[in-house]
């Protein structure tokens, strides 16, 4: 009988504390009264039974079995408000279904009272028990099964449109409204009457209870359920600190009375108290303090600043580019303000990359590429996952959380992290914050991404110029080689040529001469264009022995004085037949005033004057009238100006830079002359 005591009265009183402290942490939100009339009526629930089971006296207990009842009506009322409420108000208030559940349930209390609600009951040696009822009992406890029913429904429909903390928050609201309907309808309030068996209530009724209360407790500690942790903290904290002066005040005064001040006057012992009194009061501000920081490593051990982890977390990504440090940085900051046992970055590339080491694993073998892509690409929490692949695939990696980390279109990797320290869930603040994080780090990676791109194509394009460098040496070497056994050709070939055109002209010019008898006008004329053919052959023997000669860097000037009048007026006759025979007219202007001499290569001087006119009179496309070239001589100051000037052709515009380069030729002159 005293352990029956002993369990009412500290359920009793466990029950009305709760509460209290629920309602007193915010009297004017809607769902903390709701739920602290529905703990109340539990509690009358409980006292009501308690007085029942503890008295035994046949009229006093019915009266409280009749108020238990009454109590059980409005607690259905407010399980239905509370489903309706929590965690969050309706958008529109279900004033008349309120209205007629309360009637129904303040009509079946005033009937409580009546015989035909229960008509006796029987003191057993457990306690009060039913032994007979009437017709309303039976209306009574379908109500009540209707209102469970009804507001179980209500809270599983919340669950899916409902955050992570308030999930877990409905469903062991759920599950415990279910165990303590179980326990009090069915077996302590129905069997009996089938069952003919007095005594499961009075056995029953208190550790029921009591279970419902602990269920409670931890929903709302363990899940912050109406979030009474401070008060709870700061509670302790000063039941601690006074405790603990109250307990040193009183030895440290005990004691000293017996030993030292009992026999002190009157008036020094006053002023002993009052001074340790007051050094107990100055004591009190650091004790409070200490048990402060006790309390909150308890109740707040997962605690952080959740702007100045964004912060934090920003200042890293603005200042590491490269993807490594970025990586490591950000996992460090996060598993030590959110105190998660380990975390990683995952960023795919043509390879599946992994940075820092792939921390996840299974018997002992890494995440591949294609398990990981099975997480999707949107935020994975374990705890909100019902079932299904990706739920076993993040239990078997022992993976809490899988971010996804993409920009637009562009899909990069994972951020995923493991359970808390605490072995707490991820709170609807924890998953914001990540949210947060999540899109910046996006960023971050992106860019570090196109940083290292930018890396690995400098370092690949320096390769390839690095080979491309060496392939165009070797070739420039074998163009060099080449180019050495062009000119070798060149200049034995030229040499070669010398000795019969030299023949050639020799008896050409000894023809012409009369040498060898006098020639008509029409043999004459034969003669001398093979003459001229020997001689222009002759000069361009002479440019490819000039070429080779620089090329070889064995070509000298042979300087001499010399009149550059008279060589100019020699070079101009020996080109007349030439211009003749093109259909050109060929003018030539000498100086006005006498050119002193010159100190010059006659032979190369003769071999530019000659290249200058020749290509004058061949270049030029006879107009109506013939071609014309004219070839002036002048002194300007200290220059001679040689001049030649043509109505051909010309060179295009946009190759004249190439004009004095070996061998080239423009396009209008190769059309005109292929043989040049």
């Amino acid at each position: 009988m005293n352990i029956q005591l002993i369990n009412y009265i500290v359920s009793s009183i466990l029950i009305l504390i709760l509460a209290l402290v629920v309602y007193l942490k915010n009297p004017k939100s809607v769902q903390n009264r709701i739920f602290a009339a529905f703990i109340f009526l539990g509690f009358v629930y409980v006292a009501s039974l308690g007085i029942a089971d503890i008295v035994r006296s046949p009229s006093v207990s019915l009266v409280a079995v009749r108020t238990a009842i009454v109590a059980t009506n409005y607690i259905g009322f407010c399980l239905y408000l509370l489903a309706k409420y929590f965690p969050s108000s309706p958008n529109k208030t279900p004033k008349l279904q309120i209205a007629i559940i309360f009637s129904i349930s303040t009509i079946l209390s005033i009937l409580a009272y009546t015989p035909y609600m229960i008509s006796s009951i029987v003191i057993t040696g457990f306690g009060a028990d039913l032994d007979s009822v009437g017709i309303l009992y039976y209306v009574q406890e379908i109500y009540l099964v209707v209102m469970i029913v009804a507001s179980l429904v209500i809270l599983a429909r919340k669950i899916s449109k409902s955050d992570l903390q308030q999930r877990n928050q409905i469903r062991f609201i759920i599950y415990i409204t279910i165990f303590y309907a179980f326990i009090n309808i069915l077996i302590i309030n129905t069997l009996p009457l089938f069952l003919q068996y007095q005594g499961i209530g009075p056995l029953l009724t208190a550790p029921s209870t009591m279970i419902l209360f602990m269920g409670f407790a931890y929903v709302i500690i363990r899940h912050r359920l109406f979030d009474i942790k401070l008060v709870v903290a700061r509670s302790l904290t000063y039941i601690l600190s006074i405790g603990l002066i109250v307990t040193i005040y009183s030895l440290v005064a005990f004691n000293l009375s017996n030993l030292i001040i009992k026999n002190w006057p009157v008036g020094l012992k006053e002023t002993f108290y009052a001074i340790l009194a007051v050094v107990l009061a100055l004591t009190y501000a650091p004790i409070k303090k200490f048990f402060e920081r006790i309390t909150n490593a308890i109740f707040y051990r997962d605690k952080y600043n959740a702007q100045q982890l964004i912060n934090s977390i920003g200042q890293v990504m603005a200042s590491e580019i490269d993807l490594d440090k970025l990586s490591s940085k950000v996992i460090k900051e996060l598993c030590t303000e959110m105190k998660i046992e380990k975390g990683e970055i995952v960023v795919f590339g043509e390879k599946q990359l992994f940075y820092e080491n792939n921390i996840f694993k299974k018997n002992g073998n890494e995440i591949t590429q294609k398990e990981l892509r099975k997480l999707g690409r949107a935020m994975g929490v374990y705890d909100l996952l019902q079932t299904g692949e990706r739920k076993e695939l993040m239990s078997q990696y022992g993976i809490s959380i899988s971010l996804p980390l993409k920009t637009g279109d562009r899909f990069m990797g994972y951020l995923l992290l493991a359970n808390k320290k605490s072995g707490d869930i991820y709170t609807n603040e924890d998953i914001k914050v990540l949210e947060i994080i999540g899109s910046e780090l996006s960023v971050a990676v992106q860019n570090a991404l196109s940083y290292k791109e930018i890396q690995l194509f400098s370092e690949t394009l320096a390769e390839r110029v690095r080979q491309r460098t060496a392939q165009l040496k070797s070739a420039n070497d074998q163009l060099k080689i080449l180019d050495q056994a062009k000119d070798e050709f060149i200049s034995m070939a030229s040499h070669q040529l010398r000795t019969p055109l030299t023949t050639v002209k020799g008896y050409a010019s000894m023809l012409d001469e009369g040498d060898f008898g006098k020639l008509s006008k029409e043999q004459k004329e034969p003669v001398q264009l093979a003459l001229d053919g020997a001689n222009r052959m002759a000069r361009l023997i002479d440019d490819l022995l000039n070429i080779s000669r620089m090329d070889a860097n064995r070509f000298f000037l042979e300087v001499a004085s010399i009149d550059l009048a008279k060589v100019v007026d020699q070079e101009i006759a020996q080109l007349q037949n030439i211009a003749q025979a093109k259909n050109v007219k060929l003018n030539y202007v000498p100086p006005k005033s006498s050119i002193p001499e010159i100190r010059l290569d006659e032979n190369k001087t003769r071999q530019v004057i000659m290249n200058l006119v020749d290509n004058a009179i061949h270049y030029s496309q006879p107009p109506k009238g013939g071609g014309e070239v004219n070839v002036s001589l002048e002194l300007d100051g200290q220059h001679a100006v040689f001049l030649v000037k043509d109505n051909g052709i010309g060179v295009p515009e946009k190759v004249k830079n190439r004009l004095f380069t070996k061998m080239f030729r423009a396009n209008n002159a190769k059309e005109l002359r292929p043989d040049g």
